[in-house]
């Protein structure tokens, strides 16, 4: 038997955290999320796993409800449940994005499988303990830190300056050249990036923390030509913006500033030159 109504870290799960639209009923809605969820992780048909299974609620956002399946007390997996609300087929583009990019780019994190009742959908990602989401709370740039006490922490200006620039570098380098495809909708200042625990302990400079930081989000990418994705880069992540956001979808609460994202965009063409040398 697995027992759904459990958290990691953060306090009271229950329907708060559900989204629902006018028409749904939310007691309803988390009811038939559960049954899905519990039927999925019992039906999956993968070795890995195979065994005692406990899952865990861990975290939350408007468009998926994330959860933790431990196998054998071990094996840890992250699962990325539709809210009720979201369009269905959401998952699945977001699964083969995060796909197509981590085939090029090991820095974004790979779906392990995706499952589907033809109402609802769900996402299998590796699960890394206590890793920082990057983001914005309180206007102030930082990571919330999920284990044992879901918390934020603020950044100091190092790391902020070294974060965001990284940040910068890796929306550059996993531009498609080919395809002329950049990302969008992302949401840097809500959790789409996160650094591996023990980050902190490393020198900080930008090509280690590129080596810890994952791309864990990737609803969509845009047809757009490299210098027009680079000003709408300048533009969005500066604030200069006032309107029709692309790569950000809105307005971030703290731009930021042109120092970092200069740094990020030369950081960006020096790896994807880099990586066009190695191909060569």
């Amino acid at each position: 038997m697995i027992n759904i109504n459990d958290s990691l870290g953060i306090p009271n799960y229950g329907p708060e955290y559900f989204e629902v639209s006018q028409e749904q009923d939310i007691i309803q809605e988390v009811i038939k999320t559960h049954d899905f969820i519990l039927t999925t992780v019992s039906d999956i048909k993968i070795p890995e796993f195979e065994g005692e299974k406990t899952l865990q609620f861990i975290n939350y956002g408007k468009t998926q409800l994330v959860y933790v399946l431990t196998i054998n007390k071990n094996r840890q997996y992250t699962l990325l449940v539709n809210q009720p609300k979201t369009k269905f087929g959401t998952g699945k583009k977001e699964y083969d994005n995060l796909l197509q990019l981590h085939n090029k780019n090991k820095g974004v994190i790979k779906p392990l499988c995706y499952c589907e009742d033809g109402e609802k959908e769900l996402y299998v990602t590796p699960y890394y303990y206590q890793a920082r989401c990057i983001g914005i709370d309180e206007d102030e740039w930082g990571m919330w830190i999920p284990e044992p006490e879901y918390h934020f922490k603020n950044f100091t200006e190092m790391e902020r300056q070294i974060i965001n620039s990284s940040m910068v570098g890796m929306l550059i380098e996993l531009y498609d050249d080919k395809r002329k495809l950049g990302l969008s909708e992302c949401r840097l200042d809500g959790g789409d990036f996160m650094l591996e625990k023990g980050f902190e302990n490393l020198e900080l400079t930008n090509e280690k923390i590129l080596k810890k930081m994952k791309l864990i989000a990737a609803r969509n990418r845009i047809p757009i030509k490299f210098n027009d994705y680079i000003e709408r880069i300048r533009k969005e992540l500066s604030g200069k913006e006032d309107d029709n956001y692309i790569i950000l979808g809105k307005r971030l609460k703290n731009p930021m500033s042109t120092k970092e994202i200069e740094r990020g965009i030369q950081i960006g063409i020096e790896n994807k030159n880099r990586e066009n040398e190695i191909c060569i």
